[in-house]
């Protein structure tokens, strides 16, 4: 409970808890004021004509009179057999109990409130009186006005005083009955409550720890320095703040346990918000350490067998790139050779994608930037390309794809970039090519592989060609972005296509989760 109800805990509310008891009394008085109309009041008084004419003024004024004697032991058995709500009580009786001693006996046995009827002021007497906690003095002699006005000034005391009892009664059973650990202290840190959760988990059990220092059964570390927590009762003070620690917290508990918990420190604050203390909560997170240890545990052997996998994938690649090779090499036809060429670059371009999966440190992106150089660089090699020739400049910003989308685009940049290399300089030209791929608007990405060579045939439908490289493009670019491509033939050969992050299939699946 950390807000503004656990403030309500002062050391006096603790301790001004009377017990169950005492609580069903009083219930049943204000029950039973509230049924009869009427305010039941017991008068004890030894002068006979005064008594007589405290009934009858009483009376009028609305009050029902249940006994008028004149001892204290027939006060304590008029209070047992007629249960009043208050009693006008003389400090002069007859017997050997005066009005303070019956009225002690009388608070501590039946708790009915007190009003003391009397002609002596003076400091020792008051003094007497006060141990008692009379709801109110009436200083003989007396008038009417006086009468009601300290009567009905007792009685909504004694009202006010019951629902307080009812609310600090409230309040201690909930904090002794909460699923967290409280501790209360005062603004020097000394413990003035521990309920049953905190002692538990403190391993004080229970040991009368009130008024010990706050250290005394709450010790903790941090789990990765193993260093001393700071005590959060100063910081609190201090601060004048809530005061939310780390989950990184160790108790070191009383009986030698060591317990992971999360906890917190607030200010008690009286009336006058000046703050008298400071409250603790206490939780135990083991289970839910447990919980994240082993969740912890199964994503990390998913991801050795993620990066596994990619790793066999890209050997898988490798070999198939290999025995393409190895066939090329049988062959005299130069077409062929190249449509052998042709394959082993797009093999080699998935595979870049799978090496760069199993050495990222986020297996759900990749560093596209890193690839495309890489792909660029393999591809220039391929073709025997001078760098001295030909120029490749390469513009990527922030942008980190996903798997599907970065095979889609390595495919796409592998299959244009092959192009400009075999047609777009003849004869040794000399030419740049440039790449670029920058996020758009929308969580959108836009791609440009130009060249400035001898441009892109007029006669020539990109869209609609016999070419496998640009059908291999459009049809990633359509299918499997889900993107739009443009041709610009202004200056050489510029496409530029423009795709969500997304991608065509993922979208589908996100709108379609159980296809």
């Amino acid at each position: 409970m950390k807000g503004e109800n656990l403030q309500l805990i002062t050391t006096n509310n603790i301790h001004r808890i009377q017990g169950k008891v005492v609580e069903i009394k009083n219930r049943r008085r204000i029950k039973r004021v509230k049924t009869m109309g009427k305010t039941k009041i017991l008068i004890v008084e030894d002068e006979v004509l005064v008594a007589k004419d405290l009934q009858h003024t009483l009376q009028n004024l609305g009050y029902d009179v249940s006994a008028a004697v004149s001892s204290g032991r027939k006060a304590i058995e008029a209070v047992e057999k007629e249960k009043p709500d208050l009693i006008l009580m003389d400090i002069v009786l007859q017997g050997e109990m005066d009005g303070i001693e019956t009225a002690k006996q009388i608070r501590s046995r039946f708790n009915v409130p007190v009003v003391y009827l009397t002609a002596h002021t003076d400091q020792k007497t008051v003094e007497r009186a006060k141990i008692t906690d009379p709801f109110g003095y009436i200083v003989k002699p007396f008038d009417d006005r006086q009468l009601k006005a300290v009567v009905e000034m007792a009685i909504y005391k004694v009202e006010m005083d019951i629902k307080l009892k009812q609310s600090e009664g409230w309040l201690f059973t909930t904090l002794k009955s909460i699923g967290d650990g409280v501790i209360a202290t005062d603004e020097n840190g000394l413990i003035k409550f521990v309920n049953s959760v905190a002692r538990e988990l403190t391993g004080c059990g229970q040991e009368n720890v009130e008024g010990k220092p706050l250290k005394y059964i709450f010790t903790a570390i941090n789990e990765h320095t193993l260093e001393e927590i700071e005590s959060p009762v100063g910081k609190v003070i201090l601060g004048n703040v809530i005061v939310e620690l780390s989950n990184h917290t160790i108790l070191l508990c009383k009986d030698g346990r060591k317990i992971p918990i999360n906890h917190s420190a607030a200010p008690i604050r009286d009336d006058n918000n000046n703050i008298v203390g400071v409250v603790l909560i206490l939780r135990d997170i083991t289970d839910r350490k447990k919980s994240e240890n082993k969740l912890e545990e199964s994503l990390s052997e998913k991801e050795m067998l993620l990066r596994e996998l990619h790793h066999r994938v890209k050997n898988n690649m490798q070999v198939i790139s290999s025995l393409l090779r190895l066939q090329a090499v049988t062959l005299n036809d130069k077409k062929a050779i190249a449509v052998f060429r042709e394959c082993q670059n797009r093999i080699k371009a998935m595979a870049l994608i799978h090496e760069k999966f199993y050495h990222s440190k986020d297996l759900s992106n990749i560093d596209f930037e890193t690839y495309v150089r890489d792909l660029v660089k393999t591809l220039a090699q391929s073709y025997d390309i001078s760098q001295s020739k030909i120029t490749v400049d390469i513009n990527i910003e922030n942008v980190s794809l996903e798997i599907d989308t970065a095979i889609s685009c390595g495919m796409i940049i592998n299959e244009l970039i092959s192009n400009s290399l075999k047609h777009a300089f003849p004869q040794g030209a000399k030419g740049n090519i440039g790449v670029s791929v920058l996020p758009a608007e929308g969580n959108c990405v836009e791609m440009i592989i130009s060249d400035n060579g001898l441009g892109f045939p007029a006669e020539l439908d990109f869209r609609k060609t016999e070419t496998l490289g640009l059908q291999i493009v459009n049809t990633f670019v359509k299918d499997q972005l889900g993107g739009e491509i443009e041709l610009d033939r202004t200056a050489g050969t510029k496409f530029k296509i423009k795709f969500s992050k997304m991608g065509a299939h993922n979208g589908q699946q996100k709108k379609n989760p159980d296809s």
